[in-house]
């Protein structure tokens, strides 16, 4: 069995996000196959991405007709990666750049806990390191976090790694959320509810780039707005702990799973 695959999605953006990613993936990752979905690019990423492929014996590339989406085209690589035999998944954004060992580190952590089903990083969330800097400033961030992980409702699915097994049970991403919004959050309420715990990795950290993908949506106020409302008639429970109450948010999501699925 190999240990990970990981699955990224790309449209456009090559010099500004995917370059740079796949420079950062290779300069500090070890012992994984990339699994790149092209929502139909038209900036030359095609031809990158082609070239990439002749030249890397781990990765496969797979070209859309359309932009289908974050959701459907995630699930689209989650196809292809659930035909091979890996003990774990990773969902990342083409915009992340990584540091040493962490992939290892997540690996670790997942290893650590079979009831831990998914786990991501700490990111640049709140804090001011840049893309100049990170590497140099990133485990100073990290010192400030007193437990090496925690526990968490929804882990970052900018860069997320989650067990096969348990991606299994889970399922794939919901496509009614597309073309993006709340499919996240969805699929982290699924993994709660079969018992699994979402973490953070308060030992690891990757810098989030920010790409612009979403702010280019088209009506991106009433897609995220429409999606909320499915979300929220598909888990009662969302509304209530994102809107209404926020400090026992494990506790609550525990409760809910005891009362309504044993």
């Amino acid at each position: 069995m190999n240990k990970s695959v990981i699955i990224t999605l790309t449209f456009n953006q090559l010099e500004s996000a995917t370059k740079p990613f796949i420079d950062s993936l290779y300069r500090f990752t070890k012992d994984f196959d990339l699994i790149i979905v092209d929502n139909a690019s038209t900036d030359g990423t095609k031809e990158f991405l082609t070239q990439l492929q002749t030249e890397k014996d781990n990765v496969k590339v797979i070209f859309n007709d359309k932009n289908e989406g974050y959701s459907k085209g995630n699930n689209i690589g989650l196809k292809e990666a659930l035909k091979g035999d890996y003990e774990f998944v990773g969902l990342l954004n083409n915009d992340i750049l990584f540091t040493p060992d962490w992939l290892e580190d997540l690996e670790r952590t997942l290893d650590s806990d079979n009831k831990i089903g998914m786990v991501s990083p700490r990111i640049n969330d709140k804090c001011k390191l840049t893309v100049e800097n990170y590497l140099d400033g990133y485990k100073k961030f990290l010192s400030k976090f007193k437990n090496n992980i925690r526990e968490v409702v929804t882990p970052y699915f900018c860069c997320v790694l989650m067990k096969t097994e348990v991606l299994n049970k889970v399922g794939l991403f919901d496509e009614n959320y597309t073309p993006a919004y709340f499919e996240d959050n969805d699929l982290s309420f699924r993994c709660l509810y079969l018992g699994y715990k979402c973490i953070y990795d308060n030992r690891t950290f990757v810098f989030h780039n920010h790409s612009t993908s979403c702010n280019a949506l088209k009506n991106k106020n009433e897609i995220f707005e429409r999606n909320r409302k499915y979300f929220y008639d598909k888990h009662p429970l969302g509304k209530y702990i994102y809107e209404h109450k926020r400090s026992n948010l494990i506790k609550d999501i525990k409760r809910y799973v005891a009362e309504s699925f044993e």
